[in-house]
C-alpha cells in the first residue's frame, strides 16, 4: 500500500490499550535503526484506529526523516486536529514542508512559529529559535534569518553554529566584510568548524598580500587526519593555493579532501549507468502530447553538470524584470513522490523509472510542481529553478509542463569534471566527484543523456556554451531572450548589479562582471589530469 492510500485508509483492526502502547513503544525503539519498521508499527495503530497525536508525531518524523516531507506533513495536520501539542506539531510541520520544497505553507508554519511565546510570555525554548532562523534562510527570508541568528548571537557570543549561520545570511546579500568577520571568529573559538573556514576562503579571491592561508593550516593542524573537517579544510587550503597560483599544490590539497569524501561516499559508474539506462528505457512506452497553454509564470529549468556556470545564467536571466529566480529547487522529485505514494527512503529514481508499466497522471504531477515551486508574489512570465539534477528527469519534466524552457549549460569537460572535482559538495547527490576518473565517466553518462532529450524532444532544450558566453555575453544573452520570448532589457548584461540573493557554491563570483580566467582552467593542472584525460579520450573533444 503507498503511503498516500495509508494516510486515506479508514481500515479498522482494534488493539487492546496495552498493545497499543507497546507497537508505539516499539516503534519508537526502531525509529532511527529500523525507519521502515517503525512505520509499519506506526501504520498497524492507525489501521487499529489509533489516532492519537503521539502516533501522528511519530509518523510525521519517521516520514520527514525518509524523505516523504509532502506525507509528513499530511500527518503533522492530523496531529494537531487531534489534539496534539501546537508548538510540538507545529515544529513538526516546518520540518515537513522544508523538506518537500513546500516554501509557500513552510513561510506560513514559520509565521505561526515565531508568534508564540513560552511559558509567561517567555521566548521560546533555544532550540526552537535555531529551528526557525534555519527555516528563514532556506526560505529566503534573511532578513528574518539575520534578525533570529543576531538574537542567538547577543545571547551567546561564542557559538560557533549562530555565527557562521548569521555570516552565510550576510555572504550571500553581498556584505563580504561583516561576513569574513563572523566566519574568522566562528573558526578560532571552535577550530572543528570548518565550513565556516570553506565559507570565509570562498568569500574573496585569496592574494599574497591578503589571504587566509596561515588561519587554514593553523586550523588543519588542530584537526584529526582523516576526519570530515580534515577534508573541508583541505578544500580550503586547495582554494587559497589555487588563487596564489600554486597548482601543485592547490592539487595536492584538493586531492587530500577528496580522498577522505570518497572514502565515505558509496559510489560505482556501474550503478550511475545503470541508473541512467534505467531512465531512458521508461520513455520506450508511449508518450502523450501535450500543447503549450499561454498561462503563467511558467518554469525556466537551467540544468546541467556543476560548475558549468548554471548561476552566472541564472543571474542574467533573473536580471529581466519578467524573470524570477527561486534557486535550487527539489520540487519536481517531491512531486514525482507524491503522484506514486511513496512510501520513503533511498533509491526514489530507480523506483520510479524501473516501474514501466505505471500510470502516471501528468497532469496532476505538473500541478503539484507549479503550486510548490512558483513563486506566490510574482505576476509576471517566468520563474527559474536551477537544481542541476533536474537534467535526470527532463524527459518527465517536458512532458508534465509543457510550458518549461530549458536552459542546458556546457563547459569543456576537462574544466567540467575537474571543477567537480575540487568542490566539496554540500549535498549527497554528487558522489562520483571525488574521484577523477569516476567523475569523468560521469560526465559521459550525463552527455549521453542529454543526447538522448534532445533527440526525444527537439527544439525544447536550449544549449549554453560557457566559453561562448565570456567571448560574447551579448550574443548570448540575446540568443537566451529570444528563446524565451521576451524583450531586450539591459540590465541582463549588468547582472553583477543584481542585489538579488545568491543561493550557490559561485556566490562570490557572480556578484563580479565577466571575467575569462575560468576559460581553460584544467590546463593549470594537465599533468595531474591523467586518470580523467584517459577516460575521456576519443569520447569528447578535448
Amino acid at each position: 500500500m503507498s503511503e498516500q492510500s495509508r494516510l486515506q485508509s479508514s481500515s479498522r483492526r482494534e488493539l487492546s490499550p496495552l498493545r497499543q502502547e507497546r507497537r508505539l513503544a516499539r516503534a519508537r525503539t526502531l525509529a532511527d535503526s529500523e525507519p521502515f519498521e517503525a512505520l509499519d508499527e506506526v501504520h498497524a495503530l492507525l489501521d487499529a484506529g489509533v489516532t492519537s497525536a503521539p502516533v501522528y508525531a511519530l509518523q510525521s518524523e519517521l516520514l520527514t526523516a525518509l524523505g516523504c516531507g509532502t506525507f509528513a506533513a499530511v500527518a503533522a495536520e492530523n496531529g494537531l486536529a487531534a489534539g496534539g501539542d501546537r508548538l510540538t506539531f507545529l515544529r513538526l510541520l516546518l520540518k515537513a514542508h522544508l523538506t518537500a520544497f513546500n516554501r509557500k505553507p513552510a513561510s506560513r508554519v514559520l509565521d505561526s512559529l515565531i508568534a508564540m511565546t513560552g511559558p509567561d510570555g517567555a521566548p521560546l525554548d533555544r532550540p526552537v529559535r535555531e529551528e526557525a532562523a534555519f527555516a528563514a534562510h532556506e526560505l529566503h527570508r534573511y532578513d528574518l534569518a539575520e534578525a533570529l541568528y543576531s538574537e542567538l548571537l547577543r545571547e551567546n557570543p561564542d557559538d560557533p553554529k549562530a555565527s557562521i549561520n548569521l555570516a552565510y545570511a550576510r555572504h550571500k546579500t553581498g556584505r563580504l566584510d561583516q561576513a569574513r568577520d563572523l566566519y574568522t571568529h566562528a573558526v578560532t573559538v571552535r577550530p572543528e568548524a570548518t565550513n565556516g573556514l570553506r565559507l570565509l576562503v570562498d568569500s574573496r579571491r585569496q592574494t599574497p598580500d591578503h589571504n587566509d592561508k596561515a588561519l587554514v593550516l593553523d586550523t588543519l593542524g588542530r584537526l584529526s587526519p582523516g576526519s570530515e573537517d580534515f577534508a573541508t579544510a583541505s578544500f580550503a587550503l586547495g582554494k587559497v593555493e589555487e588563487d596564489l597560483q600554486q597548482y601543485d599544490a592547490a592539487f595536492a590539497a584538493f586531492s587530500a579532501g577528496a580522498a577522505i569524501m570518497r572514502g565515505r561516499m558509496p559510489y560505482t559508474t556501474e550503478a550511475s549507468r545503470s541508473t541512467f539506462e534505467t531512465t531512458k528505457r521508461w520513455f520506450d512506452r508511449p508518450q502523450r502530447t501535450v500543447l503549450a497553454s499561454p498561462m503563467g509564470p511558467n518554469p525556466i529549468f537551467v540544468l546541467g553538470m556543476p560548475r558549468t556556470g548554471s548561476t552566472l545564467i541564472d543571474r542574467i536571466l533573473s536580471s529581466h524584470t519578467q524573470v524570477r529566480s527561486m534557486g535550487e529547487l527539489g520540487c519536481f522529485k517531491e512531486a514525482m513522490k507524491v503522484v506514486t505514494g511513496y512510501g520513503g527512503g533511498d533509491g526514489f529514481h530507480e523506483h520510479f523509472y524501473s516501474c514501466r508499466d505505471r500510470k502516471i497522471d501528468l497532469d496532476a504531477l505538473g500541478r503539484i510542481y507549479i503550486n510548490a515551486a512558483s513563486p506566490a508574489d510574482f505576476q509576471a512570465w517566468y520563474f527559474i529553478d536551477k537544481y542541476p539534477m533536474n537534467f535526470m528527469d527532463l524527459g518527465l519534466i517536458a512532458q508534465a509542463l509543457p510550458n518549461a524552457r530549458f536552459i542546458h549549460t556546457l563547459r569543456h569537460p576537462l574544466d567540467t569534471v575537474f571543477g567537480n572535482f575540487k568542490q566539496l559538495f554540500t549535498l549527497g547527490f554528487y558522489h562520483y566527484s571525488y574521484d577523477l576518473r569516476e567523475a569523468a565517466e560521469y560526465y559521459l553518462l550525463y552527455r549521453d543523456l542529454m543526447a538522448f532529450w534532445r533527440d526525444r524532444f527537439p527544439g525544447r532544450i536550449l544549449d549554453i556554451v560557457y566559453e561562448d558566453h565570456i567571448a560574447d555575453p551579448y550574443g548570448t544573452a540575446h540568443t537566451l531572450l529570444d528563446h524565451l520570448g521576451l524583450d531586450w532589457d539591459d540590465r541582463v548584461l549588468r547582472f553583477h548589479e543584481n542585489a538579488a540573493p545568491v543561493d550557490t557554491a559561485s556566490l562570490s563570483q557572480v556578484r563580479r562582471p565577466i571575467y575569462k580566467t575560468a576559460v581553460g582552467h584544467w590546463q593549470r593542472y594537465e599533468k595531474h589530469l591523467g586518470p580523467a584525460i584517459d577516460a575521456l579520450a576519443g569520447q569528447v573533444p578535448l
